[in-house]
């Protein structure tokens, strides 16, 4: 990968489509390699466009797996393969007038399997967080001295404050935990990161801290109703759960950078 091309992926992943675009125009002008044309792909503004780089790259290399694969996620379409990639082309068009598809440059929508492997993760690291502050801060003296006593009454009573601090302890930490990760690491926790998942904005942009705030602490309270929220997820066009159309986010898969 040329010194250019590197400097455009770059500032694809880091959602400078702008910059992107400016400099994927000039590699274009002196260079229009079929890894110049996949990358002006991930920069474009509309699907059309899109669609139209990537056919570009397979008339230049017909081999070129990554444009291949990129055709092929584009629903409603059928399995796209190099053979049939013009079909890829019409589809595309038909869909660039629809302004709020996503425009998140090398990603796709994830999957729902993913996404909820990535929830287990993280509220599994949230759990021993919160126990060991449970523990740190004392929590569990009042119940253990209640238990000492015998008493039906104050075992009872020590438990429900341990029950209800546990709860509060843990929606803290959950929050602190999903907003400053994704604010510090461009829309990803620890779970995310081990997926290769990444929170972005519906048109593909790097999310705020109100975003992080919005999608993960009152969105994640309105969701949990009887989990209606991550529900909604399985039947949305975008997968968006309930957080998500409140923040105005995408959960969404990195794929491999353009192979040198």
């Amino acid at each position: 990968m040329t010194d250019r091309l590197a400097t455009i992926q770059r500032a694809l992943d880091d959602f400078r489509r702008d910059e992107a675009r400016a400099l994927v125009k000039e590699e274009l002008k002196e260079n229009p390699s079929a890894d110049a044309y996949y990358l002006a792909a991930q920069a474009a503004r509309t699907e059309g466009d899109r669609v139209a780089y990537l056919r570009k790259a397979l008339e230049i290399d017909l081999g070129y797996q990554a444009a291949v694969d990129e055709l092929a996620g584009f629903a409603p379409m059928e399995k796209v393969n190099r053979s049939v990639a013009a079909e890829a082309d019409e589809a595309g068009k038909a869909k660039a007038s629809e302004a709020d598809e996503i425009a998140a440059p090398n990603m796709r929508l994830a999957s729902i399997g993913k996404r909820w492997l990535a929830i287990i993760i993280d509220g599994f690291i949230v759990g021993i967080a919160t126990v060991l502050l449970l523990i740190a801060g004392g929590a569990l003296a009042p119940l253990d001295a209640a238990m000492a006593s015998g008493d039906g009454a104050a075992v009872s009573a020590a438990f429900s404050q341990f029950q209800s601090t546990t709860i509060t302890v843990n929606l803290i930490v959950s929050a602190v935990y999903n907003v400053v990760l994704m604010v510090s690491f461009n829309g990803q926790t620890l779970g995310k990161m081990m997926l290769r998942l990444r929170v972005v904005k519906r048109r593909g942009g790097r999310i705020k801290i109100l975003d992080a705030l919005l999608r993960n602490v009152f969105g994640y309270t309105v969701s949990q109703i009887f989990l209606l929220g991550y529900l909604w997820a399985l039947f949305d066009r975008e997968k968006q759960a309930w957080h998500d159309k409140m923040a105005g986010t995408v959960v969404v898969e990195e794929r491999r950078a353009v192979s040198a």
